[in-house]
């Protein structure tokens, strides 16, 4: 028993001698990187957590990029001891972000992320996680509410990364929606609002990052959408990938339930061309599912920004600049 013991008693000193070493390694790696970067600025920083978690607290950090300035009171960044690779993120309920005449202001109730790397020598990002909770984000004089923000990428190759956004229970700027929509023909309060995409790099998302210039993004290929209000959910699925002015090509199929609905809205706000009207409704009513009258399923081509069902000229997608 006291061979036990006493084995028992230099783990626990080993282990907490780990700790202090890895305290003071990370400490150091901080300082230097924070004196390698002048786009970070942080007030001060402080490392707890003993004896299991380094647990970095940095206070006032500021972040500048060119025109874009994100401030917050503070940031906290976890890890496990054991598990460097996983790294946890907690935001300060309120942050400021300026951005070529743009101020905006976020407040939440909880801002989290999570960021997992692939263990080895160049640390390349796996994926990350970002969940808000109960967000208003002010934008010059517009306030927006978000009940809830999922947003994830995921590695899928080496440079290509899928990516998510979800926004659940959004309420956009009401005084703004009225100018945008006088006659209230669309909704104030959306339930769901998806987009999915993929994004590829010219060189791998490491821990180099912080060394030269960033890896530029080479290709966005938008991949899924979906929309939900009221009676109304669309959900869009295909590929549309931009050229170099932004212009949007590729395939999609868009599923509609409620389309009726959508239907009206779309007539009211002079979306749809008075001349396609008759022929696209008589084209949608073939497409019509037999286990619900009220739900579509429909393929669009799109061409230089073009929508089009066969050759019909449903609408124009603006260009992504």
């Amino acid at each position: 028993m006291r061979i036990l013991a006493g084995l028992a008693i230099l783990a626990t000193a080993l282990w907490c001698g780990y700790w202090f070493v890895g305290r003071t390694a990370l400490d150091r790696a901080i300082v230097a990187g924070l004196a390698a970067t002048p786009e970070v600025a942080v007030a001060g920083h402080s490392i707890a957590g003993f004896p299991n978690r380094f647990d970095v607290t940095f206070d006032e950090p500021r972040l500048t990029d060119g025109a874009l300035t994100w401030r917050a009171p503070f940031v906290q960044v976890f890890a496990l001891s054991y598990r460097l690779n996983h790294l946890l993120a907690v935001f300060a309920h309120d942050q400021q972000i300026t951005a070529r005449g743009i101020d905006a202001t976020i407040h939440s109730e909880d801002l989290r992320a999570s960021l997992v790397m692939e263990a080895g020598l160049d640390l390349p990002l796996d994926r990350l996680t970002l969940v808000g909770q109960a967000l208003d984000l002010g934008v010059n004089a517009t306030h927006h509410q978000i009940d809830t923000l999922r947003a994830a990428s995921r590695r899928s190759d080496a440079a290509l990364h899928e990516v998510a956004i979800v926004l659940e229970g959004t309420l956009p700027d009401p005084a703004a929606m009225d100018r945008l929509d006088p006659q209230r023909i669309w909704p104030r309060r959306f339930d769901l609002l998806r987009l999915d995409a993929e994004i590829e790099f010219d060189a791998v998302l490491d821990r180099h990052l912080v060394q030269g210039q960033p890896p530029r993004m080479t290709r966005l290929t938008l991949t899924g959408a979906q929309v939900r209000y009221e009676a109304t959910d669309i959900t869009v699925a295909g590929r549309l990938t931009p050229d170099a002015e932004g212009v949007l090509s590729g395939d999609l199929t868009v599923t509609v339930t409620g389309f009726h609905n959508l239907m009206r809205r779309a007539r009211e706000a002079g979306l749809m061309p008075p001349e396609h009207e008759t022929l696209m409704t008589m084209a949608l009513q073939g497409l019509v599912s037999p286990d619900d009258p009220d739900r579509i399923e429909a393929a669009f081509a799109v061409v230089d920004g073009d929508v089009r069902m066969g050759p019909i000229l449903v609408g124009t997608l603006p260009p992504l600049r």
